[in-house]
């Protein structure tokens, strides 16, 4: 820190300062935030390569905070180093033909759909307001246009990235770069060989679209959840690749007492109302939807909009990455997991809401990703077929319930993992944007068989092993 500070006195904040609390502090979960010796805010891509060469000098410890949504201790601050925040990396450019966006990794996904929405653009990237550009696109991406776009990684055609020694190199994604190699290990293989200060990606045209967040009663839960089942079902809406959905169940306590609801956020572009892919969710009456609607929007960024409630960083969070095979039996045994174990573990934890999340993979979506050349996540959609990549998410208020938060997680994720698996209906993908500290997401791509290319292409890019020894990170 002090080297950093010699040399770039303005782009360096120590503790107590108002900008290193705002920095240290900016990350959604508040098990993230940590304690850095002192916060580096590099102004420049110059910057951040004199001060990664300064750091990688003092064999500092460090973390790379771009939008900081990522849930993982460790995955964008640390005790007793420098964080690096990307808050400054925030431009956007769009080429002239409009067809890629250039777009720096230290904002969220919010302020690039509203930069693009006059255009009549939208590029796939994260779904709730708060999620950050930089760690969804170095970790895959489940957007709200996947159906037809696949993974968010699929769309990038271009990367700046500063090398372990302060070297800033540009990447395409033409197999004739020299760097093609590190290019398939930027899509998904999160921040292992370099620190990107640019995405260049492609845009694709979207303005009106039909959707929003419902809300629905537990009375409402065999509806909901057998809605899910038809739209899973071979020829279900899931077969249409302009549609997306978040379905989820989700439970709190009021001194003890448990209140179940039930939620979708649905989109399908276009100025179509109720569109037949969603007409099962449509037709069950909602106690509520939020801001202004479920309907046809004018512009389609109304929807992520609506989940502002969802963005708070005033929360504890835990994700927890679990995957199957959708069948009327494989969603209603998660979702009963999921609700019995909170009850029976979680009541007494203030604040609490735990979600059971189902996100529909589809064949399409991976057929969409495979024909964009594939990522290092490695799912083969005649292999993977349609599935749901679930997430048991959790929510609360004080450090001292972290443990139980936790234990619960794993508990429910084996007992559901044990549960399909006898049923045949067992994925083992675990994806890396909604896993907890402990799991294996590397390890599960194409059943970890792409983990030994995945270490040879480090070695290439991280010879001396900073970035792997030195480099914070969830995983």
């Amino acid at each position: 820190c002090d080297a950093l500070s010699a040399a770039l006195p303005e782009q360096v904040f120590w503790p107590n300062s108002s900008q290193y609390l705002n920095q240290s502090q900016n990350v959604w979960s508040q098990t993230c935030v940590l304690e850095p010796l002192c916060v580096f805010e590099p102004s420049s891509v110059s910057a951040l390569s004199q001060g990664l060469k300064l750091i990688r000098d003092a064999k500092s410890q460090f973390a790379f905070r771009a939008g900081g949504h990522m849930p993982v201790p460790g995955a964008q601050s640390l005790d007793d180093g420098v964080m690096i925040s990307a808050s400054l990396f925030n431009t956007n450019n769009l080429s002239a033909d409009g067809s890629i966006a250039s777009i720096g990794p230290g904002q969220t996904w919010m302020d690039v759909y509203q930069w693009l929405a006059p255009y009549g653009k939208a590029i796939n990237g994260g779904r709730f307001p708060s999620v950050g550009v930089g760690g969804l696109l170095v970790g895959g991406g489940m957007g709200y246009f996947s159906g037809s776009q696949g993974w968010a990684v699929d769309n990038i055609v271009g990367w700046q990235v500063v090398l372990w020694n302060g070297t800033v190199i540009e990447v395409t994604n033409d197999v004739q770069d020299p760097h093609a190699d590190l290019a398939w290990a930027l899509k998904g293989g999160s921040n292992l060989f370099g620190l990107v200060t640019r995405f260049d990606v492609r845009t694709f045209p979207v303005t009106s679209a039909f959707g929003g967040l419902t809300v629905w009663s537990s009375e409402a839960g065999p509806d909901v959840l057998g809605s899910l089942t038809n739209y899973m079902a071979p020829g279900g809406g899931v077969d249409d690749p302009n549609v997306h959905i978040d379905v989820f169940s989700g439970i709190s306590f009021a001194n003890g007492t448990p209140a179940l609801s039930y939620y979708n956020i649905a989109l399908y572009p276009g100025s179509k109302a109720g569109p037949t892919a969603l007409e099962n969710f449509t037709a069950i009456p909602a106690d509520m939807t939020l801001s202004n609607g479920v309907d046809v929007h004018q512009s389609w960024t109304a929807i992520p909009e609506q989940l502002d409630s969802f963005s708070t960083r005033a929360l504890r969070n835990l994700f927890y990455a679990i995957s199957f095979e959708a069948t009327e039996e494989s969603i209603s045994l998660y979702n009963k997991t999921v609700i019995d174990n909170a009850v029976s573990m979680l009541s007494n934890v203030d604040g609490l809401a735990t979600y059971a999340v189902y996100q529909p993979v589809s064949k399409q979506y991976l057929q969409a990703s495979k024909a964009k050349g594939g990522n290092v996540l490695g799912l083969d959609p005649d292999v993977d077929g349609t599935f749901i990549a679930g997430i048991i998410l959790s929510m609360w208020e004080k450090a001292e319930d972290d443990a139980a938060v936790l234990k619960f997680s794993q508990t429910t994720a084996q007992q559901v993992r044990e549960k399909t698996e006898a049923l045949g209906l067992y994925n083992q993908f675990i994806y890396l944007g909604d896993s907890a500290q402990g799991q294996l997401p590397f390890g599960s791509y194409a059943n970890g068989k792409n983990l030994p290319k995945l270490k040879a292409i480090r070695g290439r890019y991280d010879p001396e092993g900073f970035l792997e020894n030195y480099l914070h990170r969830g995983f």
